[in-house]
């Protein structure tokens, strides 16, 4: 029934089933929550993230035909309910830390780049989810921003998935610290010239 691009885990969180659907591309897409409301069953269908990232919009093309496919087969074999519908609260989510840093000019010290370090991200899915939590702070900075993954080898001078992000997105790439500081070190280097 899901297309193979898109995988989905089951967990329970605050008497809610929370069906997780992540893309191998897009990681976490969407969700569908199904909580007891006496007699009936309320679904609930959420788009990850936050409704002014453009990627949002991407997900959610992906997500809602998916999800309501899967909330109207679950209807057709239980039936609807009888109760009107009572909106069920998000289950809260443990915050999660993520480490950034912004760099400076060499000369005037000014903001020029910020860096989002996604310490357990080896495939460009996971970059996607540190992409999606820390939409709201490096769009509010508004700096060339980039999402760099764990190394992906244990070599003198490991390569890792990297992603920029903003102001414009570039697809994903796979650099050593030796090809991609010097694009970091010519923003801090030529900020002023």
């Amino acid at each position: 029934m899901l297309p193979p691009e898109i995988k989905f885990t089951k967990t329970r969180i605050q008497e809610q089933w929370v069906y997780t659907f992540r893309h191998e591309d897009l990681g976490a897409i969407g969700r569908i929550r199904l909580k007891s409301t006496g007699q009936n069953t309320m679904i609930n269908l959420d788009v990850t993230g936050d409704p002014n990232d453009p990627m949002t919009a991407r997900r959610r093309e992906i997500f809602e035909p998916l999800g309501m496919r899967i909330a109207n087969e679950m209807e057709s074999i239980v039936g609807r309910g009888t109760e009107k519908p009572i909106p069920t609260p998000q289950p809260i989510q443990p915050k999660t830390r993520v480490e950034s840093k912004i760099m400076q000019c060499e000369k005037c010290d000014a903001y020029v780049a910020m860096l989002i370090f996604a310490e357990d991200a080896r495939t460009p899915d996971r970059l996607e989810d540190y992409a999606r939590m820390m939409y709201p702070e490096y769009s509010k900075v508004n700096l060339p921003t980039w999402v760099i993954g764990s190394t992906l080898d244990n070599s003198e001078n490991p390569p890792a998935y990297i992603l920029k992000v903003w102001p414009e997105r570039e697809p994903v790439s796979i650099l050593t610290p030796d090809e991609f500081n010097p694009v970091i070190n010519k923003i801090q280097e030529t900020h002023c010239d």
